[in-house]
């Protein structure tokens, strides 16, 4: 999309134009993106994925000659109107297509299937009271447990000024093959298009959250009671404890633990196990442990 076409949406000042595929942030940039940056410092360090910017005025003048630049005096409340205006009054993120459920799939009676844009594959299972919203692909023979929310918004509000903003959630669910999701789960769609995607036979246990954008590896187990912040990526074979909680835009590597209660902060190695609130490597949590007894 040309960013002057974008502008009108939200009567933006295009000071340069220029094209984009999609919008992210400069914390987690995407390739042939619009982001915003609200200060000389994001200015400076905008991602070479980055095709457009917002910014103020002053900053213009400062962004990169092959980047298109629209002007606000509130770049970040511009950013996620625009997001809002793309979902909601274009087909910027795509457009949904009607329902295809396999004739073998099994459909709980009391179970609630959008009208459009829902996927579900051969012998996959969804389970009493479940949830499926639009924009959700649910794989072979994947199982969604009773009361379980599949394609959800998730938590995105931004604080702007006064007034707090609600983002709409713009992107998809995937379940891979044998997925499986048990009792009063929450998997969340993506913001800005793509998807949250779980890999095949990956498993949840009863009220998992998995919030908007995150990437599940082939073959993990996430035990009951444990939030994933948005964005996270978690390798294959990885094992997230009861009650555990990572945050936001972490990376988890392939084969890597993560312990009952865990509140994981930074990026955890391939095979590595990890404990304690902030998780630290397994072994140093239990000398500090035996330490302090």
């Amino acid at each position: 999309m040309r960013l002057v076409e974008a502008a009108r949406l939200r009567d933006l000042n295009v000071v340069r134009d220029g094209d984009f595929d999609t919008l992210g942030l400069v914390t987690a940039p995407a390739a042939g993106m619009l982001t915003f940056a609200e200060s000389k410092e994001y200015v400076d360090g905008l991602p070479g994925e980055c095709r457009c910017v917002i910014t103020t005025r002053e900053l213009a003048d400062l962004v990169p000659a092959e980047v298109g630049v629209a002007a606000d005096e509130l770049p970040r409340r511009a950013f996620y109107e625009l997001h809002n205006a793309l979902a909601r009054e274009t087909t910027f993120y795509g457009r949904l297509e009607a329902n295809d459920i396999a004739p073998d799939a099994e459909v709980h009676p009391t179970a609630f299937i959008d009208d459009v844009g829902v996927r579900i594959g051969p012998r996959a299972r969804i389970g009493p009271r479940a949830v499926v919203l639009r924009g959700v692909d649910i794989g072979a023979g994947a199982i969604v447990g009773p009361g379980s929310v599949v394609g959800g918004d998730g938590f995105e509000f931004k604080r702007i000024g006064d007034e707090v903003l609600s983002v709409v959630h713009a992107g998809r669910v995937t379940l891979s093959e044998r997925v499986e999701i048990q009792a009063l789960c929450a998997v969340d769609r993506s913001v800005f298009g793509g998807a949250t995607e779980l890999g095949s036979d990956t498993k949840l246990d009863n009220m998992v959250y998995i919030a908007h954008g995150v990437r599940v590896g082939r073959r993990c187990m996430i035990a009951g009671g444990a939030m994933i912040a948005g964005s996270v990526t978690i390798g294959d074979d990885v094992w997230i404890g009861l009650g555990a909680a990572v945050s936001n835009q972490v990376t988890i590597g392939d084969g890597a633990a993560v312990t009952i209660g865990a509140v994981v902060t930074r990026d955890v190695p391939a095979g590595i196990r990890v404990s304690g609130n902030f998780a630290v490597r397994h072994d140093r949590f239990l000398e500090f442990v035996k330490s302090i007894r």
